[in-house]
């Protein structure tokens, strides 16, 4: 006995439901096959469609090269290689996602569906950290009681990098979760990962300044001086 007629063939996914006792089988069909076995293509993609609808969802990913690139620039480079890791994962999980003609998998696909899942995660939380900064984060505090002055430090730093990704995140997630349907998904979700990668090319915040460890200003009249280091906040006397 098998759950699905011919196993739901090219274009579907059999699937299994349980409920009060019973199970249920059913197909998932795709690419605008239907009927149950989805064989139906009264609605279906050319092939010519399905190839479309996988480069946009493959090639939308190198929009990752923004921030991979800024991240280089600007020495993160945690932050690039979990970029790089996302863009390589999820172009081959939505080459991997499609079915049909145009499908490549080179992994399976329940492997590249995780490591496309944990890569978000990762990119999202590695840009908050790399924006709170939080190894020097007791230290900024106390300047910021002192100085009464926190980062971001200019108007032209909200203008032109906070509020264009805050926007551009705030687009994405709106198509991603309440625009997504299934005929317009290979559309919406390419723009979502142009709208998310863009962001954080803009949301990365600038390069830290580089100083010398050490810096010694103020000389004492025995010949002494007093050397100080901006990183740890420590003194010497030399």
């Amino acid at each position: 006995m098998a759950p699905c007629f011919n196993d739901c063939g090219l274009y579907g996914q059999c699937h299994l439901l349980r409920r009060y006792g019973y199970l249920y089988a059913g197909c998932s069909c795709k690419a605008g096959w239907r009927g149950w076995s989805c064989t139906d293509n009264s609605t279906a993609q050319t092939v010519a469609q399905q190839r479309v609808a996988t480069l946009l969802l493959t090639l939308s990913n190198l929009m990752f090269l923004a921030p991979i690139a800024v991240c280089v620039h600007r020495a993160f480079l945690v932050e690039a290689s979990v970029y790089l890791y996302t863009m390589f994962i999820s172009t081959f999980y939505h080459a991997c996602d499609q079915p049909g003609e145009a499908v490549l998998c080179i992994l399976s696909y329940d492997t590249l569906q995780y490591c496309d899942f944990l890569g978000s995660g990762v990119s999202t939380w590695v840009t908050i950290l790399s924006m709170a900064r939080l190894k020097t984060v007791l230290k900024h505090v106390y300047r910021c009681r002192h100085r009464h002055q926190c980062y971001p430090t200019s108007w032209q730093r909200w203008a032109f990098y906070l509020l264009p990704g805050i926007a551009m995140a705030s687009m994405g997630i709106t198509i991603y979760v309440f625009l997504t349907t299934n005929d317009n998904y290979y559309y919406t979700h390419s723009i979502w990962h142009v709208l998310l990668a863009g962001s954080v090319a803009f949301l990365l915040p600038p390069r830290d300044k580089q100083a010398e460890p050490w810096s010694c200003s103020q000389k004492l009249p025995c010949h002494y001086q007093i050397c100080k280091n901006d990183r740890d906040e420590l003194y010497t006397v030399t």
